[in-house]
């Protein structure tokens, strides 16, 4: 399973820095960690990043812009702070936020659970007496996990959501933690590459557990196109074998995680479907695991639900779901699961 959310009863500090080092992250009062996003439609890598702090320096361009909006601007570090101002600024934050976020803060810290497991802290930004921007962060016993940055539109010009994640990294720094976890980037899609021009970041290889220097990572680490040509190849040893199948996009994959009432649901966000039937009740479905490196080979059952939202009455529009009711087989290569396809499909008959 590519997302998993845990929601622990206790979260001690210690347990925060080795959550945020595995490439786990928090949500609400939960946290999670996921290899795959769907971002407008499309599906990304999701790769984790941290900045080491012990010989962190700011390059010049950083501390210039530190620099004017410490003139400009007065800081008030402390305690989180949950109140009417913050959740107004929010809500005209929202107005030029890019994609899905909690309708308030509330929401956001809390998400209907009734438990604050974290150590929350704020730095406001103020021009005189008006909050135009504040940074919500995590405090672990090394580490700090950046969570929102929330600024006015009218003070767009001082790039404050950005500094607000300098001035977290800078907190860090002084406070002698080492490090600073700012989330995940999506590449390909930009809106969280501002998170980069912090500088000496490094990135998660998930595959191998193990944080290098972002100057590594390249293409070929994207987990969305090492899945893509594990399945293609595998798509190519069937059609040599004479067996139809399609790679095919499957949106539903994280259900599993957020409700484990649907834990027998497909977990892969790309598969490949031998034999494709529009509307077909049953698949054979080839999937390919990115850590143990290997295809399984599985019977699939199709199912239709309906999302439920928390937010209004009733239920919402029909989503397909994909049940798996049996794994047939597990091979390393694409000619040993074509082969299995090829063996279990003349069983059916077909």
């Amino acid at each position: 399973m590519y997302t998993r959310i845990l929601r622990p009863d206790a979260l001690a500090p210690e347990e925060l820095d080795r959550y945020l080092e595995r490439g786990w992250y928090r949500i609400g009062q939960t946290v999670m960690t996921c290899r795959f996003l769907l971002w407008g439609g499309v599906l990304r890598s999701a790769i984790w990043t941290r900045t080491p702090l012990s010989d962190y320096r700011f390059r010049k361009g950083l501390r210039k812009l530190m620099n004017r909006n410490g003139r400009r601007f007065r800081l008030r570090s402390g305690p989180l702070v949950l109140d009417g101002e913050r959740e107004a600024l929010y809500r005209r934050y929202l107005t030029v936020a890019r994609g899905d976020r909690a309708e308030s803060l509330a929401e956001f810290l809390y998400g209907g659970s009734d438990r604050d497991l974290f150590e929350t802290r704020e730095i406001g930004i103020w021009e005189g007496d008006r909050l135009v921007g504040f940074s919500w962060f995590d405090q672990g016993r090394e580490s700090i996990q950046s969570l929102i940055g929330v600024y006015d539109p009218a003070f767009a010009d001082a790039s404050l959501g950005f500094y607000s994640l300098l001035l977290e990294v800078r907190y860090g720094i002084e406070a002698g933690l080492r490090f600073h976890y700012s989330g995940y980037v999506l590449p390909g899609e930009p809106v969280m590459d501002y998170k980069l021009r912090v500088g000496h970041m490094q990135w998660l290889d998930a595959r191998l557990g193990t944080w290098r220097p972002w100057e590594c990572f390249g293409e070929e680490d994207l987990p969305t196109r090492q899945l893509r040509r594990a399945l293609w190849s595998a798509r190519a040893a069937l059609l040599r074998g004479g067996v139809s199948a399609a790679v095919r996009g499957y949106p539903m994959f994280e259900v599993g995680a957020y409700d484990e009432d649907l834990a027998t649901c497909l977990d892969q966000p790309l598969v490949l479907e031998c034999f494709p039937r529009r509307g077909a009740a049953a698949a054979l479905m080839v999937t390919w695991d990115l850590d143990r490196r290997r295809y399984s080979l599985l019977r699939c059952v199709r199912a239709i639900g309906r999302y439920r939202s928390e937010r209004s009455e009733g239920y919402g529009e029909r989503v397909e779901l994909w049940v798996v009711a049996r794994t047939l087989a597990t091979r390393e290569t694409a000619e040993g699961i074509a082969a299995e396809v090829s063996r279990v499909a003349g069983s059916l008959g077909r």
